[in-house]
């Protein structure tokens, strides 16, 4: 599936226009949400209750959040949690099978993922391939 890119102001990408042939415009909670332009955005499919998503959400959240953490590509990286539980539709459509599920998409485009937990040299490692 390919992510078309939005018409945008300077720096923020707007959900809708940004995933406007993947999410229908049920999903609220992601149609208001901005992103970052000439980024990598990495999707954790997680639910809140799961203890392996427990363990690599935080991991994800500060590799996320240090602006000196980028891609292989020298990309920044974007990071957006989807709660499997409220949002099951979507998880549907990206054929989300197992927790945690780490999506990476790269110019609109998912380049990769892995699921289950992962120390943070493995989730660095893995970041280091986008």
């Amino acid at each position: 599936m390919t992510l078309l890119k939005a018409v945008s102001n300077k720096d923020k990408v707007v959900l809708v226009d940004f995933y406007a042939e993947c999410v229908p415009s049920c999903y609220s909670s992601y149609l208001f949400r901005t992103f970052k332009i000439n980024c990598v955005h990495i999707f954790i499919y997680l639910r809140r209750w799961c203890n392996p998503c427990k363990m690599l959400s935080p991991i994800l959240e500060k590799l996320t959040e240090d602006s000196s953490v980028k891609t292989g590509s020298g990309k920044p990286l974007d990071l957006v949690t989807v709660d499997t539980d409220s949002e099951v539709e979507l998880a549907q459509q990206f054929q989300i099978r197992s927790l945690p599920t780490v999506i990476a998409f790269k110019d609109g485009k998912p380049v990769s993922q892995f699921m289950g937990a992962m120390p943070e040299p493995s989730v660095r490692n893995f970041l280091q391939t986008l």
